[in-house]
This record gives C-alpha cells, sequence and structure tokens, in this order.
C-alpha cells in the first residue's frame, strides 16, 4: 500500500482507530509471527528486521570508483562491454520478437548459448521460433546495457551514456504501439509474453529514475505515456489468476507507479485479489510454499518481490510494503529446508535439474532487503552494482541454514523421510495445474550422496520433449496405469502419515477408475517401498511403476519378450530389454563407486522392462525401469539395499 496522504492518515488515526486496534493488533501478532519463523537464518536489522531496507550511496561509489583498484577493474569491464554494444544499433525494432524458450536444440531440448556476438540464425524452414527467440535475447541485452549506460551516467557524469540510454528509450516509446500484439500469454507488445514484459520494466524503471534530472522532464513525460502507460494497461489486463507471473506483473506495475507518482497504478499493483497482498494471500501456505508445487517458480516469485521491494526502498516506500517484505524472507528461505546433498534442490514440477541448495545465488541476489547470514559471508567477495552502491554489513554470526530433517509439507503435498543415510521425498499431489507433471506420489530417493532416485525436472519449454515426456508419469518414479501416471492431474493427495521411519501417502482418486497408496519404510540400511494400486472394478489392465536412475542397472535373470505399453513417454524408450518374472525380480544399481541391490517383490508383478530413457542433463540418457503385471489391483515392494 503506498503511504497515506498526510490529510487521511489523521482521518484514520483520529476516527478510525478504535474500529481498527482490533485488526491492526491481529496483523501486528501476524506479522511478528512472519518475522520468527526461520529466524536463525535471517540477518536483517534496523526497523524492518529481520530484513532490511536497501541502501544507495552514489558518493561511496564514487570514491571506490577512484581510489580501489579492484572496483576499478569491475567497472571498467562493464565499460568496455557497454562501449563495444554501443557502435551498434543491435535491436530492429522491425524483427519479430518472440520467446526466450524457443532458443533450445530442438534435437536434445538442452539450451543454446547466446552471447553478444552470436549472429541471428539463419532463416530456414523449421527455425522461426529460435530466430524470434534471439530477438528477444538480444533486445534484452539491450535493455540491460541501457540500464548499464544510466548508472555509469549517475556514477561519472558521461553525458554519452546519458544520450545513448536515453536514445534507446525514445526508440522504445516511439515504437511501442506499433510492435504487433501477442496474446498467447498475457498481452505484450516489446516482448512475445506479458512475463517477459514485467520482469524487462524494472530495468526501465530504473533507467529512468536515473536519467531524471539529466533528460527534459518533456521527454520523461514522453516515455511515461508512450511507453509505461500501455505497458502497464497490457500488464492489469493480463492478469487473470493466481500464478507466478501475476506476481511479477502486480509488482511492475507497482514500481511502475512509484516511479511516476501514479497512486492508482500502486493501488492496482498492490491491492484487491490479483494485487501483491492478494496473491501472497492465496498463493502462499502457512509453512511458506508457493502453491504452484514448483520450488523454482516459489524462487522466482521471491525475484520478483525483490525487485519491487528494492525499487521501493531507494524511493523510500518500503513502509507501505514491508508486511510483503517479511512474508517474502520466509519464502526465499523455506525451499532449503528440502536440500538434498551435496546440497541440491529436488527437482519438482517444471523446473531446471541439479539447482542449488539453499540457492546462494538468489540469496545473494537478494542481501539488500532479504539478507541471511549465508548471503552476508558471500557478499563481501561480490563485486557488484548492489554492493558498489549500497555497503554490505558485516557478517556478525556463521552461516545458518535450516535443518534438514523428517517432516511433512502440506503447502508442497510432501511428505520428507530423513533417517541415517537415507533420504526420502514422497510428493503425493499438486495444488495447481499450472507448471504440474503427472507426479502423483513421485518418489526421490538418496543414500548419503548417492542419487538412486531422482526426477528430471524438465528441458527447455520448446522442445517437443518438455510436454510429450517429461511432464508425463514414465519420466518419473510412480505407479501407472496402462503406461499413463496420475490423470486427471493436478490433484491433491491425502497425507497418510509419518514416523521416524515411515512415510505414507495416497491418491484416493489417482485415475478415474483406481486408487493408489504408497509407503516409504527404513529399517537399518534397508528402504522398502510399497506401492498399491487399486482398480474401482474387478476388470484388469496393465497396472505397474517406473523407476529412474542415473546409475548404471545390471539386471539379472534372462531377457524374454514384451512389449511396452503405447502411451506418448513410452515412445521415446530405447534398447529396452524385457524380462519375464514370476512375483520377483532383482538387480544391482551402480551409482558411482557404490553398489546397491534393488529387490521386486509382488503377486501381480509379471514383467519388467529396462531401456535407455531421455534426461535433462548430460549426457541426456539415463536407464528407466517399468514394473507391471495385469491385473485388477497390484502391490510392488521394492527394497534398496546398500551393498558396500
Amino acid at each position: 500500500m503506498a503511504r497515506l496522504d498526510p490529510v487521511y492518515r489523521c482521518v484514520v488515526n483520529g476516527v478510525l482507530a478504535l474500529l481498527l486496534a482490533p485488526a491492526l493488533a491481529q496483523a501486528a501478532d501476524d506479522d511478528q509471527a512472519v518475522r520468527a519463523r526461520m529466524a536463525e537464518v535471517k540477518a536483517g536489522s534496523g526497523p524492518y528486521a529481520p530484513a532490511r531496507q536497501a541502501q544507495e550511496d552514489w558518493g561511496r561509489a564514487r570514491k571506490l570508483m577512484s581510489s580501489d583498484p579492484a572496483w576499478q577493474d569491475f567497472l571498467n569491464q562493464r565499460r568496455y562491454a557497454l562501449n563495444a554494444w554501443m557502435k551498434d544499433q543491435h535491436d530492429d525494432p522491425t524483427q519479430p520478437v518472440g520467446w526466450g524458450h524457443d532458443y533450445v536444440d530442438l534435437a536434445t531440448g538442452a539450451w543454446l548459448t547466446w552471447t553478444p556476438s552470436t549472429p541471428i540464425p539463419p532463416a530456414t524452414g523449421n527455425n522461426q521460433k529460435q530466430r524470434a527467440a534471439w530477438v528477444a535475447l538480444t533486445r534484452m541485452y539491450n535493455v540491460d546495457r541501457m540500464l548499464d549506460a544510466a548508472r555509469f551516467y549517475k556514477l561519472n557524469g558521461d553525458t554519452r551514456y546519458r544520450d545513448w540510454a536515453a536514445a534507446q528509450m525514445d526508440i522504445y516509446a516511439r515504437n511501442y504501439q506499433k510492435f504487433p500484439l501477442q496474446s498467447w500469454n498475457g498481452q505484450s507488445r516489446m516482448f512475445s509474453q506479458a512475463l517477459d514484459e514485467s520482469v524487462q520494466m524494472f530495468a526501465l524503471i530504473e533507467i529512468v529514475r536515473l536519467l531524471r534530472g539529466g533528460v527534459e522532464p518533456s521527454r520523461i513525460t514522453d516515455w511515461q505515456n508512450n511507453l509505461f502507460a500501455p505497458m502497464v494497461d497490457l500488464q492489469l489486463q493480463s492478469r487473470r489468476q493466481v500464478h507466478n507471473i501475476s506476481v511479477w506483473e502486480a509488482a511492475a506495475v507497482t514500481a511502475a507507479g512509484m516511479e511516476f507518482g501514479k497512486q492508482d497504478w500502486i493501488a492496482a499493483g498492490t491491492q484487491g485479489p490479483l494485487g501483491l497482498r492478494g496473491l501472497l494471500d492465496a498463493g502462499v501456505s502457512p509453512d511458506d510454499f508457493w502453491f504452484e508445487g514448483t520450488l523454482s517458480y516459489q524462487e522466482y516469485v521471491v525475484q520478483a518481490l525483490v525487485c519491487v521491494l528494492t525499487a521501493a526502498s531507494v524511493r523510500n516506500q518500503l513502509d507501505g510494503l514491508k508486511d510483503v517484505l517479511w512474508r517474502a524472507q520466509n519464502l526465499m528461505i523455506a525451499p532449503a529446508q528440502l536440500t538434498f546433498r551435496p546440497g541440491v534442490t529436488p527437482a519438482m514440477n517444471d523446473t531446471q535439474p541439479n539447482r542449488p541448495s539453499p540457492n546462494r545465488p538468489l540469496w545473494l541476489q537478494s542481501w539488500r532487503v532479504l539478507p541471511t547470514w549465508v548471503a552476508l559471508a558471500d557478499v563481501g567477495k561480490a563485486r557488484d552494482w548492489s554492493t558498489l552502491l549500497d555497503a554490505p554489513p558485516a557478517a556478525s554470526k556463521p552461516e545458518v541454514i535450516p535443518v534438514v530433517k523428517t517432516a511433512h509439507f502440506p503447502g508442497l503435498d510432501a511428505v520428507q523421510l530423513v533417517n541415517g543415510q537415507w533420504h526420502a521425498l514422497l510428493v503425493y499431489g499438486q495444488k495447481s495445474r499450472s507448471h504440474a507433471h503427472q507426479e502423483g506420489l513421485n518418489l526421490q530417493l538418496q543414500y548419503g550422496d548417492d542419487w538412486i532416485l531422482r526426477s528430471p525436472g524438465t528441458v527447455g519449454y520448446g522442445s517437443p520433449l518438455h510436454a510429450r515426456y517429461f511432464r508425463l508419469g514414465p519420466s518419473h518414479n510412480v505407479p501407472l496405469e496402462e503406461g499413463d501416471g496420475q490423470l486427471p492431474y493436478p490433484a491433491e493427495g491425502r497425507f497418510v502419515s509419518l514416523t521416524d521411519d515411515t512415510a505414507a501417502a495416497a491418491q484416493p482418486e489417482w485415475r478415474k477408475d483406481a486408487s493408489a497408496q504408497r509407503q516409504v519404510s527404513v529399517r537399518g540400511n534397508e528402504l522398502t517401498d510399497t506401492v498399491e494400486i487399486t482398480r474401482q472394478q474387478p476388470t484388469q489392465a496393465r497396472l505397474g511403476m517406473t523407476y529412474n536412475t542415473n546409475c548404471q542397472v545390471k539386471a539379472e535373470g534372462t531377457a524374454g519378450d514384451g512389449a511396452l505399453p503405447g502411451s506418448t513417454a513410452f515412445s521415446y524408450w530405447k534398447n529396452t530389454a524385457a524380462y519375464t518374472v514370476p512375483g520377483n525380480w532383482s538387480a544391482v544399481l551402480q551409482c558411482g563407486a557404490h553398489n546397491y541391490r534393488l529387490s521386486v517383490s509382488g503377486t501381480a508383478l509379471q514383467r519388467v522392462f529396462v531401456g535407455t530413457v531421455p534426461d535433462s542433463v548430460k549426457p541426456w540418457t539415463r536407464t528407466g525401469i517399468y514394473l507391471e503385471g495385469t491385473a485388477a489391483t497390484a502391490r510392488f515392494v521394492t527394497r534398496f539395499t546398500p551393498l558396500n
């Protein structure tokens, strides 16, 4: 909420104080509870503790620029890159702009590398999306260089940088309404989707702030009227549901309102069901998880909040967002409670694999408003614009991260079991269609530092593998019916139980004609995974489950005949061996230097398939194991036992 007008503040304080007192007291209690959670990790001080108001000291920056060789080197590198870029006009407004996720290798889904010297891909029949994605990446880089130019002008007064940045702003203001309206994901013009415009608005807004006083007021008015006003209108039209994108849209509109003194924009960005507070109320669980069930998108929400909180800080308008500030800090820290060794975030739903946990890059990026002891330990070694302009406080305590322990996380529909060397994560459902995979009752499993079962997340959204393989059940470690996973999805499952050595969950409506449940238990060094599938009718079907592993699989028994189910995801299996098994099957998993015996039993177990399947990381393949039998009910009991 924007700072109240003094007259209105008097009305509230003098006339409505008694009416509002109970609500204000409750809000204060809620704020205290939010601030107290995971308090040992937080490092803020002052009026916004345990968070912080970002500062900006250009005088300090100028002193460092003239006296510190390390800072001189940092600034020289940025200046050289900027000077090289400014020699040409790189952004052609007539080129169709696309989606960055289409800048991928069409065969593997792997991201292609874009650099400032990467030429536009040649025009061929099948790479128009790739070319348009190149234009988007070029435009984003151009905006980032504009921000550098505005900063250098503020730092040293060099008018070349001011004039170039202002000229680029003129181009975008002059052409914004001429860019074709794109509506496949919200409404936008400068970029292909509303989200990209939300993200880039923060840089554009900062450019305006830094150029104020150096360009004619009429020019800034032109930018406001011809670039930001229509952009804000499209952002507001694009918000339709509680979603990570809506957070970016609300945050960007709020920041634009702060820069241009538009109280109606600030109100639209902060109030109502799709304002920042409404989105957090609807989207954040009591245990501090974002409802889309994807930790990377939870952290993406945090990035949006950091942007608007920093924008509010440097404009001295943080008071109106302090409740958002404290909630954002918990959102950032909470995923670290699920850290797998040696510091990895488990992939859930749409996410990129092998992301760090705790996410030190994000925590470092956020230190100005959401400080942690981990970030303060790192920030002293960081040289970037934030540490040049804002003197980092000293880390007076050692690094602290949340303890990884056995726990139920209702906000994620997940149960975590940590017992001895075993670390299991059982995800039993989803709360949102957005970014969901068919991973109801999915299991991720680690022993020591060895990943036994790992979910791959996904690849670039522009790859066919994303929708046709990685989002589907066979790419995960889940029960299947006729080769397909949970359907319909998303579907919230049911938490059953949790003790020190056992975790259990169920999907009563796993399929329209079947239910499923799963229990994971640890006894000594052995972990047992029990999956039960029950069809509502006594008719038989192919009931089974998949395990996917990066370990080498040495199957026992003689390969026979058999055909995989005809579902879409199984079409990506290669080099498949089939085994006919009478209720029992075993294999040895070679996971680096360690071996594990996998033993499966079950009266319904009839066939096992082992094949090469896609993966989201190099070498882009791993091993899939599919167990199945034709039955009306099935119970598969799998034991994982370390051998050395």
